[in-house]
């Protein structure tokens, strides 16, 4: 458990806290691809980490992103207009382009004040169908962000997000606490065994283990950290594990095996979170709307991604389902709106299961306090190829080392 004062050190993202120092040492999605999707189209406003921001496509399809309020007078640059390769402020016409130059200022003509300015823009980079913003220092903008779900042939990639009440640290210990999955998503889990019912690919190793008190077992690596959930197998397998090994790559990130599916809680401030869901297969192409009605995210779509799902009781009377909800990220948001917005930790009683969530929350103070004392996060020392980190599941002999699953995975 965490004490009250590290549990707010751990979960205040704003401009000055030191997470959120953290937060903006990394790329961080902003938005879809989808949300500003035509070249002098509307812009839009996001919020992130606790700043609001416009994002915008101009003429020649280059996204920009700016602070959201005009460095003239604060108007909003989300109610402008994008027009000639940039978005013109409403209020007395001052234009600026995706990279904050100044283009115009109608009601000053002396060119020399916007020559010596620039509005606050910040560095973008799309990649995997997502919109990505460093908002860190000049001097410390890693790599743009690869990993290994963006590596996959063109229309074999399918993104979407989700926007959730509570902090984003609930999200995160959701996707590394793999002993809820065969209790909270029982009914899929037993659908997914006879091939009924398989968004995530579960059915691909069939989940061979009804064993709910998994072994955890964590390994620090360059990226963060992975951990193996260990389930015994009996009968003609006895002697074997099930294992099931999910990478955390810092700072929010979470491999979810055996597909590679990646969960993504970006904090919108310090009690909303963006969720981004997304699969990379390698070998067929992903037909967007089945992807999402399998997910039972079919309504959750722009322009607000809202996903607050209800229960269905009489289902769970009747036996058909034992949360009332479908679909496992469904679920997991039905838990997560179920808590405080802010989740109380003093108060928790962990067990052996929780281990991979104590490691994430050290691991990500630990990371801050370093930042604080001048020092470059966890994965930013430039020695880091995102793209080859990955989930891994199976069955594994007694005494053959579950790494094997993820070779690609090496710690220090």
């Amino acid at each position: 458990m965490l004490s009250a004062e590290e549990n707010d050190y751990l979960c205040r993202v704003g401009p000055g806290t030191p997470m959120g120092a953290l937060l903006r040492r990394y790329w961080l999605p902003i938005c879809l691809s989808s949300d500003v999707a035509e070249p002098d189209g509307p812009p839009r406003k996001f919020r992130l980490v606790g700043e609001d921001f416009v994002v915008f496509r101009d003429s020649a399809g280059t996204v920009g992103v700016l602070d959201e309020k005009c460095m003239h007078r604060g108007a909003s640059l989300a109610i402008g207009r994008v027009e000639d390769c940039g978005i013109r402020c409403l209020y007395h016409g001052w234009k600026f382009g995706a990279d904050g130059t100044i283009q115009e200022t109608p009601n000053l003509p002396d060119s020399r004040f916007r020559n010596r300015l620039r509005a606050p823009a910040h560095p973008v980079h799309e990649a995997g169908q997502i919109v990505w913003v460093y908002l860190g220092p000049a001097d410390k903008q890693p790599p743009p962000p690869s990993y290994v779900w963006m590596n996959v042939p063109p229309g074999h990639l399918a993104t979407t997000k989700a926007v959730q009440k509570g902090n984003f640290i609930q999200g995160v210990e959701g996707e590394i606490d793999s002993s809820h999955v065969g209790l909270l998503h029982q009914t899929e889990i037993a659908l997914a065994r006879t091939g009924e019912y398989d968004p995530e690919g579960i059915g691909r190793d069939r989940f061979p283990t009804t064993d709910d008190a998994p072994l955890l077992e964590v390994e620090d690596t360059k990226f963060g950290f992975h951990y193996a959930a260990i389930r015994k197998l009996g009968g003609e397998q006895e002697g074997q594990s099930y294992v099931r090994v999910t990478p955390f790559i810092m700072p929010f990130q979470a491999l979810i095996p055996p597909m590679n599916l990646g969960f993504l809680y970006v904090p919108i401030d310090d009690t909303h979170t963006c969720t981004y869901v997304v699969t990379g297969d390698p070998a067929k192409p992903i037909d967007k709307a089945d992807w999402l009605k399998w997910r039972s995210l079919e309504d959750v779509q722009a322009p607000d991604y809202v996903l607050h799902p209800a229960q269905d009781r009489e289902a769970m009377v009747a036996g058909t389902s034992f949360s009332g909800v479908a679909g496992l990220i469904p679920q997991d948001a039905l838990v997560t709106d179920s808590m405080d917005l802010i989740v109380d930790r003093s108060k928790e009683h962990l067990v052996a299961a929780d281990i991979a969530v104590v490691r994430m929350r050290r691991l990500l103070i630990d990371a801050a306090r370093a930042v604080e004392a001048g020092s470059d996060p966890v994965g930013l020392d430039g020695s880091v190829d995102w793209a080859k980190f990955t989930a891994g599941s199976g069955v594994v002999p007694q005494g053959v080392a579950w790494q094997t699953l993820v070779p690609t995975n090496v710690a220090d």
